[in-house]
């Protein structure tokens, strides 16, 4: 999946958590947050700390790759991402 912002980031989490059976409140429980934190940023409400993100990913065992993305000079959403 290539992620070009914050609520791809939202989604993807979002999905792989129903995926894996986990509630909001579970989810919650394994990252040291609250069920109204989680819920508030899979809908947008709260933008995250990066640590956070990373631990949940992690707790999900999510593998993250980087890699460079080709930027085009005549396509100006390649120019940069929301990170």
């Amino acid at each position: 999946m290539h992620i070009r912002g914050v609520d791809d980031v939202r989604h993807f989490l979002r999905e792989e958590r129903k995926r894996r059976g986990l509630t909001q409140s579970q989810l919650a429980d394994l990252t040291a947050t609250s069920q109204k934190w989680v819920s508030d940023f899979e809908r947008g409400r709260v933008d995250p700390p990066m640590s956070i993100v990373l631990k949940v990913l992690v707790l999900l065992g999510v593998t993250i790759t980087f890699s460079p993305a080709a930027v085009s000079a005549s396509d100006p959403s390649d120019a940069g991402s929301e990170f």
